[in-house]
């Protein structure tokens, strides 16, 4: 399988620092470029000041401040291109529904399954690629080769290959 994750820029807006540091982790181990925010005011702000790419967003639902509610409801309607992953271990259907109905991309439950999430997220660039979904330039963002690349931007001297 292809990974459509490589290369592509991800924000993490999560407060619990544990989680976010294993979410991003896996996403570096991917070959993803992850940017973090402690909470949604500051996700907001970074996609505001910055014009950056950012392919996908994940955030988690129940923060302080500014919920992960309405960070989706902010950030789809500001870039409805933009696919949204909704993370929260206080799920119910009448939460996942709302979340989507707001704009989300794909709604899971914590404690995460990292096969799963990677799944998610694969199936979210997949569509795009396609043009099921929004297309990647939609937001800015570039077609990268399919050549390998190898990068240690984690500095912990692991290889991320992308394939």
């Amino acid at each position: 399988m292809m990974n459509h994750i490589c290369n592509k820029s991800v924000l993490i807006i999560e407060d619990d620092r544990r989680m976010a540091s294993a979410l991003e982790k896996v996403l570096v181990g991917e070959g993803a470029v992850v940017s973090r925010a402690d909470w949604g005011g500051d996700a907001i702000g970074i996609m505001k000041e910055r014009d950056r790419r950012i392919d996908l967003l994940i955030t988690d639902l129940r923060m302080p401040f500014v919920s992960g509610l309405t960070v989706v409801f902010a950030v789809h309607r500001a870039y409805p291109e933009l696919p949204i992953i909704v993370l929260t271990a206080f799920g119910s259907p009448v939460v996942k529904a709302e979340c989507i109905r707001q704009g989300a991309t794909a709604f899971l439950e914590k404690p995460l399954d990292t096969p799963h999430l990677l799944e998610e997220i694969e199936k979210i660039f997949v569509s795009q690629k396609a043009g099921i979904a929004a297309s990647p330039k939609a937001n800015g963002s570039e077609d990268f080769p399919k050549t390998k690349s190898v990068s240690d931007e984690d500095g912990n001297g692991e290889r991320n290959e992308c394939l």
